[in-house]
C-alpha cells in the first residue's frame, strides 16, 4: 500500500485545509449539528433553481440534506477561491452531475453525497472523483438487492454473511459503487453489474475488475472506504490514483468557522 502524503495543519486563521495539488478534501456535516439559525442562514445562500428545488421537498428530511448539502457545496468552495458563497454558478451534464461555470473553478472539482443524517463533499483539482455515503441503520432488502445489482461474486461476498455483518458487507458494496459512477459522471447509464470490487471485511482500499458492457482500465483507479460514524459508511474513488494518498476529512458545520480534523476510521460522531 502507497504511504500516505503527509499534509499540512490546519490554517486556524483560515478554518480551512491547505489542499495540496494532488490532495483531496472530504468535508462531513452532521445534521444533528444544524439547528433553526444555521437553516435561516443556510437558505439565503440559494440560488432561484435550488430554492424551488428546496421547497418541493414534502419530508423534512430530505429537505434538509439537500439544504446543508448546498450551503456545503457553496461555502465549502469559498474556502478555496475568492468568490461568496451565494455567487458560485453551477451546470450538470446530461447525467445529472454538476460542475462549476466558469474560470471561478480554477480547475476546482468536487462530488456530493447526502444520507440520513450525514451530507458528504469531496474537493480535489483536476481529476475524477465520486463520493457516497450511506446509513447502515437504515431498512433494505440487502440480500435480494445484492443479488439484483451486484455482480455474481459480490453477491456471494455479501451473502455469506448474516446478521449486522451481511448489512456492513452490502454497503460496502454499494457505496463503493455509487462512488465509481458518480466519478464517471454517467450514473446508471453504467450497469451495476458490469464491474466488481474485490474487498473483504478489513479492506479499506478494494481493486475494481470491469466485465462486458463497462470498458475502463483499473489501473486508473483508486477506492477508498470508511466507517465515518457509528451509523454512516463512506466510499471514495479517484483518478488518477495518487490522490488516495492524501485524503484528509474534516468535520465542519457551514458558516460557523468549525473545522475538525477527524480520524475517519474511528467515527466521528
Amino acid at each position: 500500500m502507497p504511504p500516505r502524503t503527509a499534509l499540512p495543519p490546519i490554517d486556524p486563521i483560515k478554518s480551512a485545509a491547505d489542499l495540496p495539488e494532488n490532495g483531496v478534501a472530504i468535508w462531513l456535516t452532521f445534521l444533528t449539528d444544524i439547528g433553526e439559525s444555521e437553516r435561516a442562514a443556510y437558505r439565503g445562500l440559494l440560488d432561484p433553481h435550488e430554492t424551488e428545488r428546496h421547497d418541493r421537498y414534502k419530508v423534512a428530511g430530505a429537505r434538509d440534506e439537500f439544504l446543508v448539502g448546498r450551503a456545503l457545496v457553496r461555502t465549502t468552495l469559498s474556502r478555496y477561491r475568492d468568490v461568496a458563497p451565494a455567487d458560485w454558478r453551477f451546470e450538470t451534464n446530461r447525467h445529472g452531475r454538476p460542475s462549476i461555470v466558469g474560470e471561478a473553478a480554477g480547475g476546482l472539482v468536487f462530488n456530493l453525497s447526502h444520507t440520513r443524517g450525514l451530507v458528504a463533499l469531496a474537493v480535489s483539482r483536476g481529476c475524477e472523483i465520486g463520493i457516497d455515503v450511506e446509513a447502515v441503520g437504515r431498512e433494505s432488502a440487502t440480500f435480494d438487492l445484492a443479488g439484483r445489482y451486484f455482480s455474481p461474486t459480490e453477491a456471494e461476498w455479501v451473502r455469506a454473511a448474516t446478521g449486522p455483518a451481511l448489512a456492513e458487507r452490502f454497503f460496502a458494496v454499494w457505496t463503493l459503487k455509487e462512488a465509481y459512477i458518480k466519478a464517471r459522471g454517467m450514473g446508471l447509464a453504467l450497469p451495476l453489474d458490469g464491474f466488481s470490487f474485490a474487498l473483504d471485511d478489513a479492506t479499506d482500499r478494494p481493486t475494481i475488475a470491469f466485465h462486458e458492457g463497462c470498458q475502463d482500465d483499473p489501473a486508473r483507479w483508486a477506492f477508498l472506504r470508511r466507517r465515518v460514524s457509528q451509523d454512516h459508511r463512506l466510499a471514495f474513488a479517484a483518478s488518477p490514483p495518487d490522490r488516495i494518498n492524501a485524503v484528509r476529512v474534516l468535520r465542519t458545520v457551514p458558516l460557523s468557522g468549525s473545522v475538525t480534523d477527524i480520524d475517519a476510521t474511528d467515527g466521528a460522531s
